[in-house]
């Protein structure tokens, strides 16, 4: 039975791979070996079985070499399974690899017309999306400069446009996103989200937190080929850390010490109300900032400070406080019991100083987070209030 529009399946995929040891072309090997190169075999995927829904988010993480790669590359028909089955229900794109579908000595335009191709849309409908798909990329006159000029930004640019305005039912993004810078990256983000609003399914792999927790609401942990967790975001990711052996200490600062600061933020962590790291919040959730301060001298009157700001950089919040005589290592806790930030990207900065020497580390970490998108109001600020209409049928209302 073939799956539905949007619907993926996955029943007992195996793919295994042979790797080629090359050695030495030496006379003696020739004698002795006959010149032949050893082959070991890897298990990418060992029996999966997983099953996503039309219109869902999921995402896809693990170590390296976990299969979370070769299971987008099945689904995508790029790679065969040695047994088992994978399928995408209805249109299928996909954004695994820089340059992957691009001619080098084709202009960026020109390509946008061969990737369009190569998933299937004739000709009259990329022309009814190019000039979308052009200002998305933001790549301007370098549209007309052939791909082989592009960096690996501009690649990126362009790859996640084209495949972003083509309407598929399935989407299939690997770590790609990675090489784009924030700013872009954020603007990928959201226009993921639109697409699954639109009643697209996605399928991301990604080692950024953050993004996985924007977009989607259930987590695959991928271990040796096989799926090790397959659940709700927030355990999934402390799951994976878990079996990372980094949910300690994750945050935690390994840049070499500033001899010029007494104090510094050595850890700085973002955490919902069951203690748990979230980059992802919604309006109204209890949000704390945690903190563990080092100091190399003590300090007798430390301060603390912390800034919340929006995507362009605006100051949105700002307190400060006092900590008192510090020596050693302190850990600090700013708690807000009900965030009243409005759907939106945020950037968190803390940091700690003498207050005798100001100069000193302030603002020494930044967080980056997300308030999802509400409904109920547009903006920064939460101050949803109780609407009241005085007037009846047939009585005068003010305007």
């Amino acid at each position: 039975m073939s799956p539905r529009p949007g619907e993926i399946v996955l029943e007992g995929a195996t793919r295994s791979f042979s790797l080629r040891h090359e050695h030495s072309r030496t006379l003696k090997e020739l004698f002795i070996r006959g010149g032949h190169a050893k082959r070991t075999v890897v298990t990418a995927l060992d029996g999966v079985d997983l099953r996503v829904e039309p219109g869902e988010a999921v995402g896809l993480v693990g170590r390296n070499g976990a299969g979370k790669t070769s299971t987008l590359r099945c689904l995508a028909g790029i790679v065969p399974l040695d047994s088992g089955r994978a399928e995408c229900g209805g249109r299928t794109v996909s954004l695994l690899e820089l340059g992957a579908g691009f001619g080098e000595e084709f202009s960026g335009r020109e390509n946008i017309y061969l990737n369009g191709a190569l998933h299937g849309f004739g000709r009259r409908e990329m022309e009814e999306r190019i000039e979308a798909i052009v200002e998305f990329s933001e790549l301007g006159e370098f549209i007309h400069a052939p791909v082989k000029a592009y960096s690996a930004g501009m690649q990126l640019r362009l790859g996640f446009s084209i495949v972003a305005h083509l309407d598929a039912d399935v989407m299939l993004i690997d770590e790609i996103l990675a090489v784009g810078d924030e700013s872009f990256q954020r603007k990928c983000l959201a226009r993921v989200s639109e697409r699954m609003e639109a009643g697209a399914t996605l399928v991301l792999v990604s080692h950024d937190p953050m993004a996985i927790e924007r977009v989607c609401r259930r987590l695959v942990v991928f271990d040796g080929g096989k799926v090790a967790y397959d659940g709700e975001v927030p355990e999934g990711l402390l799951f994976y850390h878990r079996l990372l052996g980094t949910t300690e200490g994750a945050s935690r600062s390994v840049r070499p010490g500033d001899r010029r600061a007494d104090l510094e933020i050595a850890e700085l962590e973002l955490q919902d109300a069951q203690g748990r790291r979230r980059h992802m919040f919604r309006t109204g959730e209890r949000l704390t900032v945690a903190l563990e301060v080092d100091c190399v001298q003590p300090a007798d009157r430390a301060v603390a400070a912390l800034e919340v700001r929006d995507a362009h950089g605006a100051l949105c919040f700002r307190t400060e406080t006092a900590l008192g005589r510090v020596d050693g290592t302190v850990e600090v806790s700013f708690a807000v019991e009900r965030l009243a930030l409005l759907g939106g990207d945020y950037d968190l900065a803390v940091g700690v100083f003498d207050q005798d020497a100001p100069g000193g580390g302030l603002l020494d970490r930044i967080a980056h987070f997300s308030v999802a998108q509400t409904p109920e109001g547009e903006g920064v600020a939460d101050l949803r209030g109780a609407w009241t209409v005085s007037g009846r049928a047939g009585e005068a209302v003010p305007r």
